[in-house]
């Protein structure tokens, strides 16, 4: 219950503030009618006449006296020491007691149990209910309001032409133009008329507009603060609660007010602070009626999920009769929250021609880093009937089954400060059922999948861990009568061990090491390990880093020692040819070498130019060209026995070599011109601009700078400043005066090119190199990913990396291995994107023509499927992207890509034609609603010729309904 209430009442021929108690007790004549002096508001919204001087005076010292005589309020006469200790002689006084500095025994201190526990005294201070209004008449407990009336409580303001208020009861009556504001809701109610109790926050109101959790005012303004606004009308609004209101014959909506893009109306709906709920409603969009719900619910806390069925998926699409059309789809999923950190989604999926798709996602966020995520998807495919020839030639019709099942995972799991478990798996049935059910391309071309779980420990420089993981590579899909050929590599399990960089007590020196004890098995068409092949490999190593004069060289010696339980057989004549089937024995084999490197790195070279007026517009007034050099010098020397070993992974790639490393990056800094003078905003100061060339003069005096103000977590400055409207929360208000750091951010580098090669002293690599075949050794793939050794030579491939980025604006690369004895680009990559505003493009070329100088190219043809091989990897392909647009932005978007493949129709080729795939969408945006289509076409030969027609219809915080996910989106 208020019981005081403040009453401010506006007389025509006075103003006159007047205290009451709620049983008009106060001391009559302490406050007195004050001047005609206008009025102003001081922060805590009180209001106080402007010429007040005698009669406020007199107020102050009447009060003052007043209180000064409460006994309560008399000066204490305190001290910050501790009570003396109890005398133990009967012979000294008390007097001598009380000076006495010694400290209190423990027989004096008093019994902490005997204290009774304190409690909190109730609040003296009861909430209190702050009147406004022009005129104002009171009857007892009851009080009537008329002209701009106002009722403050606690946080809520109740605003209305005429308010009759009960002092006792909180019973609000009000008539025309009713408003009631604030809550931790921040609730906007807007009425006609309406009954109101300022104590249990309950009540009526009719013909009404409001908004939850949009804060004071928000319906008229352009946008809104809160990521998921709520705004609802009716004839009736019941405020059961706090936050919670029944609408009756009312609407919805999460779109700007007055005319909302889509509402959903019904008899009645229920609303509190979690969600918003009606049966038999209609969903209207641009004010048309299009579908009837026989129940929704609508989220009105931005932090709440809820469980529910999600809105329907339907999907057309078009195939070759030779590769499977899927017809008509139609899908429906569930979500399911399983407390605050996990939701499980679950739906099926029908295609009118193929059979049923189930598929299910489960979703977990745990303390810190921790997740769990699984995706699981699957098929059961009727089929479909294909022409094709047997191994003879000879017409039949065979049966096609593309189902199949794909199980995704990855987790995170902290079991100790330094301790962690982590895994990211998948488990692929059938790699046609991915290829040709996928809806993004990237994975359906994808031919390898990885999974690893792995308990790791690291402190100090020092990790240990335990992994399982499995490698499944397909070399060969399986197309019709031809089967699928794949590889696979287990490393059951893993123990591995790692020392970085320790310094040796009193030198210079640093130590590191690495070791492991693994259990291997390699299974592919003509070859499988048997059981698990133990290895066992230790590699310690000891460095040197020196520094002078800006060089900087580390030198390194290390001893590299593996163990094998099986090897593999080398004829008698110490090599194998390019084709053979590896053969395994039973004899253990010890693999030994000795490590030394030297890396060089020479300072940097570095001028800067002066740039003519003309090219400063692209260049800036100043450009730095530097140049860094690295040499490196490594020898390995011991590995005799590297035909003998079985091939697991890159540690098993370790070969002899006696090599030089050397590569030269340069880099291009410009200085951009100085920014234009800007007209200063109104109130800042003007700063006179400076050439960017000028020195500060040696004789100017600092300028202190100016303190600037911060912010508490609502983003007031200081506590005498006017709170916003909204809470800024966490936000740091900049200062209007001060330039936008993004806008002064200059682009540094606008180039740079590195260049690498590595000559062989040892073009054998001691004797390991086998000719007519592709050569992979660990030396070698650091340098580049491309096969390139062939044959034994003493020169790598030229390696090239270039990046432009000429503004902020445009990104360019190209990237490109050179073969200087064969005079050819093995590979090469450009990458090009472009964006300005709402236009953006981009273009990608990749060409791969490997491996190495002399090796000749056999094509080979399958005489059952027309199928062409080369052993040589040759292919050239490109992708385009163009549009315009934004994906949440209002209006539309336009854009387009494809991928190409520039060797269609070469012996080479295995595809049906050089349109790889093809993604053409258009959408548009309304202020809370959006629709997008898009035709996308898939030609991956004869696995897949399919053409599929997607949509996607938005609203805003409610949903979408179609199949075009946003993870799809070209903008």
């Amino acid at each position: 219950m208020a019981q005081i209430a403040y009453i401010d009442c506006k007389f025509p021929s006075q103003n006159v503030r007047i205290a009451k108690s709620s049983n008009l007790d106060l001391v009559d004549g302490l406050i007195k009618p004050v001047s005609k002096a206008p009025i102003s508001d001081d922060p805590n919204g009180l209001r106080v006449p402007a010429s007040r001087t005698t009669r406020l005076a007199l107020l102050s010292i009447t009060t003052i006296l007043l209180l000064a005589g409460h006994q309560h309020l008399h000066a204490q006469e305190v001290t910050t020491k501790e009570p003396p200790a109890q005398a133990t002689s009967s012979t000294s006084s008390s007097a001598e007691q009380s000076a006495l500095p010694s400290e209190p025994s423990p027989q004096a201190l008093p019994d902490l149990s005997t204290i009774p526990r304190a409690t909190a005294l109730p609040d003296e201070h009861p909430d209190i209910a702050i009147l406004e209004s022009d005129t104002q008449t009171k009857d007892g407990d009851l009080y009537t309001l008329t002209g701009d009336a106002i009722v403050t409580y606690r946080d809520h303001v109740l605003r209305a032409d005429t308010i009759t208020y009960n002092g006792a009861t909180g019973e609000v009556t009000a008539q025309g133009h009713v408003k009631l504001t604030g809550g931790p809701n921040d609730e906007y109610i807007k009425a006609t008329h309406g009954t109101y109790n300022v104590h249990a926050e309950t009540g009526e109101f009719f013909d009404v507009n409001g908004s939850v959790g949009l804060g004071p005012s928000s319906t008229q303004r352009n946008g809104y603060q809160n990521s998921n606004p709520f705004l609802f009308a009716g004839r009736k609004v019941v405020k059961t609660g706090p936050v919670n209101y029944d609408v009756y014959d009312g609407a919805v909506t999460s779109c700007l007010l007055p005319k909302p893009d889509w509402e959903l109306f019904s008899h009645h709906f229920v609303i509190d602070d979690k969600k918003a709920k009606a049966s038999n409603s209609i969903f209207r969009l641009l004010g048309i009626p299009l579908l009837p719900l026989p129940y929704v619910t609508h989220p009105t806390d931005t932090d709440d999920r809820q469980s529910g069925i999600l809105i329907p998926v339907f999907n057309y699409s078009t195939a070759s009769k030779d590769t499977g059309s899927k017809g008509l789809s139609i899908g429906e999923q569930a979500y399911l929250t399983l407390g605050r950190s996990a939701d499980l989604t679950v739906g099926i999926l029908y295609y009118s021609l193929r059979g049923f798709s189930e598929n299910g996602t489960v979703r977990y966020r745990g303390p810190g880093e921790d997740f769990f995520n699984a995706h699981f998807s699957a098929l059961q495919d009727r089929g479909f009937d294909t022409p094709t020839v047997d191994a003879q030639g000879n017409p039949i019709t065979l049966y096609v089954n593309q189902g199949g099942e794909d199980v995704t995972s990855a987790f995170r799991w902290k079991l100790a400060p330094h301790t962690r478990a982590v895994g990211d798996a998948e488990y692929l049935s059938s790699y046609v059922y991915r290829e040709v059910f996928t809806e993004n391309f990237n994975q359906a071309v994808s031919s390898d999948i990885t999974s690893t779980l792995y308990l790791m420990n690291e402190k100090n420089g020092y990790s240990t861990d335990l992994r399982f993981d499995r490698y499944q590579g397909l070399k060969v899909v399986p197309i019709l009568t031809t089967p699928g050929e794949e590889v696979k590599v287990f490393h059951a399990p893993s123990i591995d061990f790692s020392a970085d960089d320790h310094h040796i007590e009193g030198t210079p020196l640093l130590w590191s090491l690495n070791a492991s004890a693994t259990g291997l098995k390699r299974v592919q068409p003509n070859f499988v390990s048997s059981g698990i092949i133990e290895r066992l490999d230790f590699r310690p190593e000891l460095s040197l880093p020196l520094h002078f004069d800006g060089w900087n060289i580390f030198a390194s010696i290390a001893a590299h020692e593996s163990f094998y339980s099986r090897s593999r057989f080398v004829p008698r004549s110490g090599t194998y040819g390019p084709n053979a089937t590896p053969i395994e024995i039973t004899d253990p084999v010890n693999r030994a070498d000795g490590e030394i490197t030297i890396d060089i790195r020479p300072p940097s070279i570095e001028r800067t130019f002066a740039v003519a007026p003309s090219l400063q517009w692209l260049l800036g007034t100043e450009v730095r060209h530097t140049i860094d050099s690295e040499i490196t010098y490594k020898d390995v020397k011991g590995i005799n026995n590297f035909l003998s070993i079985l091939r697991f992974d890159d540690v098993d790639l370790a070969s002899d070599t006696n090599e030089l490393d050397y590569a030269f990056t340069q880099h291009l800094y410009f200085r951009p011109r100085p920014a234009k003078a800007m007209k200063p905003k109104a109130g800042c100061p003007v700063t006179p601009a400076k050439p960017a060339n000028e020195a500060p003069a040696e004789t100017a005096t600092a300028i202190e700078p100016v303190p600037q103000a911060t912010n508490d977590a609502n983003g007031i400055p200081d506590a005498s400043a006017t709170a916003p409207d909204q809470p800024t929360r966490t936000h740091v208000r900049r200062d209007p005066c001060t330039p936008d750091p993004k806008a002064a951010a200059a682009q540094q580098e606008w180039f740079s090119w590195k260049i690498e090669q590595k000559f062989f002293f040892d073009p054998t690599f001691g004797n390991a190199v086998i000719d007519t075949r592709r050569n992979i050794f660990d030396t070698t793939l650091n340098l580049s990913g491309v096969a390139f050794l062939t044959e034994p030579r003493d020169i790598s491939p030229v390696i090239s990396r270039m990046r432009f980025r000429t503004s902020g604006h445009t990104d360019i690369e190209w990237d490109f291995d050179y073969d200087t004895g064969a005079n050819k680009i093995n590979s090469s990559n450009i990458f090009v994107d472009a964006h300005k505003g709402r236009v953006f493009g981009g273009v990608s070329y990749a060409l791969l023509n490997a491996p190495g100088r002399t090796y000749t190219e056999v094509i080979t043809q399958n005489t059952a499927t027309g199928l062409t091989r080369s052993a040589t990897a040759n292919f050239a392909q490109m992708r385009l992207l163009g549009g315009y647009g934004t994906p949440s932005s209002p209006g539309i978007s336009v854009a387009a890509g494809a991928g190409i493949d520039l060797n269609a129709g070469s012996p080479l080729d295995d595809s049906s034609g050089p349109l790889q795939y093809l993604t053409v969408q258009a959408g548009y945006n309304w202020n809370c609603c959006g629709l997008s289509v898009e035709y996308r076409k898939y030609d991956l030969g004869a696995i897949r010729n399919e053409g599929d027609y997607r949509f996607n219809f938005t609203l805003a915080n409610i949903g979408s309904a179609g199949n075009l996910r946003r993870s799809q989106s070209l903008f």
